[in-house]
């Protein structure tokens, strides 16, 4: 995606158009191996971050860029500090800043409460998406709310979990939970538990229409396509995905061709923000790099795996693909894979909510991916009119509960349930 911001994801495209989620990160390439002290995240002129780790660790997983910087400094690497320095004039050369035509803003710290809401007097299209935002939502989605403003900041999080391992995120929210491989049994997955039992429906789909390939390629959209972007290196050229729901919108050609799966996922009302099948080949790999995202998380079905021969490692933590078996990551973690095998891997990808984001945060995402995906004053007031609409669903589900509960009948679970 090259949309306003130049945020760059590690996600497909399709044809129609190259959307993305409001913020995402280029994947670099590693470049080498070092040792290193012991450190907290810290910050170089530039922008740039280092993860400092003990002697001994593989800095191929953990410092892509090979930066090591200066000073330590808070959870969020304070790009904009270190540029006033250099630019007393105070105008920001943060791409993502820059492009979002913002000001510089004044220090945040990790797990401030921010002020909600509070007009912005800066112009600029950054700044009409925000008052936007605050015309519908007001102070129903304040870590939302933040989560943009720091983009729009050109502000990054980095923080090693121990024994857990990297986390980077252009685009993150406060208090969700950060683990590398989710539980599935812990109660927030069920609709995963449901794809699981119900794999050898994918796998039986798939393994005919690969009986046919020819017919795939004429039936379908873009399908085996390369990585959307080319500064997505880590993925390398033999990465190959064949989409079939990208931004929450079905690809109504490619879902022809995977009627069953398509049904299972609308049946069990899965979460999803797109769905692919991912093809990595024999003997290759994909670079650590980081999907830059910690609201989105990434979970992976086995469809036609050679099993003991290819792995995901995530953060500090390594899982082999299984067929028919499932594996949840969040891939706001350092991450990178591996195929050593002679066949080529074959894996159902669904990028879905966090567990942990309200309905109403949903919805204000959803306005935020709209609008910036438009990239136009025009885009702005239709994804406004969008949210509204979606806004006021949910608070009508709400007031149903209430008025359901004083006739006492049950007011627990759903929208109304949730802290917003």
């Amino acid at each position: 995606m090259t949309w306003l911001a130049q945020c760059l994801s590690s996600r497909p495209a399709v044809a129609r158009r190259n959307r993305t989620m409001h913020s995402g990160g280029s994947a670099h390439p590693a470049r080498g191996r070092q040792s290193r002290p012991v450190g907290p995240v810290v910050l170089r002129a530039g922008g740039e971050l280092r993860d400092m780790l003990p002697d001994g660790k593989d800095q191929v997983a953990w410092d892509p860029e090979n930066v090591l910087g200066d000073g330590p400094t808070d959870h969020f690497a304070r790009r904009e500090r270190e540029r006033a320095k250099a630019n007393p004039e105070g105008a920001s050369q943060a791409p993502v800043a820059a492009s979002l035509e913002a000001k510089p803003a004044g220090r945040t710290k990790f797990a401030e409460v921010p002020t909600l809401p509070s007009a912005s007097e800066e112009v600029g299209f950054g700044a009409e998406v925000e008052a936007a935002f605050l015309d519908v939502f007001g102070d129903k989605a304040p870590r939302v709310l933040e989560s943009f403003r720091r983009l729009r900041r050109g502000e990054e999080f980095v923080q090693m979990h121990p024994g857990e391992g990297v986390q980077r995120a252009g685009s993150f929210m406060e208090g969700l939970t950060a683990v590398a491989f989710p539980d599935m049994d812990n109660g927030q997955y069920e609709w995963l538990k449901a794809v699981e039992e119900n794999a050898d429906v994918i796998q039986r789909e798939f393994a005919l229409a690969m009986k046919d390939p020819g017919s795939m390629l004429v039936r379908g959209n873009r399908v085996w396509a390369k990585a959307a972007r080319d500064e997505a290196v880590a993925y390398g050229p033999n990465w190959r995905t064949l989409v079939l729901q990208d931004r929450g919108i079905w690809e109504q050609s490619n879902i022809k061709i995977f009627p069953r799966t398509h049904k299972l996922l609308v049946d069990i009302d899965a979460p999803t923000l797109e769905v692919f099948f991912a093809r990595q080949d024999a003997k290759t790999g994909i670079s650590s790099h980081t999907d830059n995202s910690n609201f989105i998380q990434t979970t992976h079905l086995g469809v036609d795996v050679p099993e003991g021969e290819c792995w995901i490692k995530v953060g500090e933590h390594t899982r082999n693909w299984m067929n028919g078996k499932l594996i949840i990551c969040d891939t706001s973690f350092m991450h990178e894979t591996s195929n050593e095998s002679e066949n080529d891997r074959y894996v159902l990808i669904m990028r879905h909510w966090h567990p942990e984001v309200t309905e109403v945060e949903k919805a204000a995402n959803q306005f935020l991916f709209e609008a910036l995906d438009d990239g136009t004053s025009g885009g702005v007031s239709v994804a406004k009119k969008q949210a509204q609409k979606r806004l006021n669903a949910l608070l009508s589900v709400r007031g149903k509960k209430k008025k359901g509960g004083k006739r006492g009948g049950t007011s627990g679970g759903g929208f109304g349930s949730k802290k917003c």
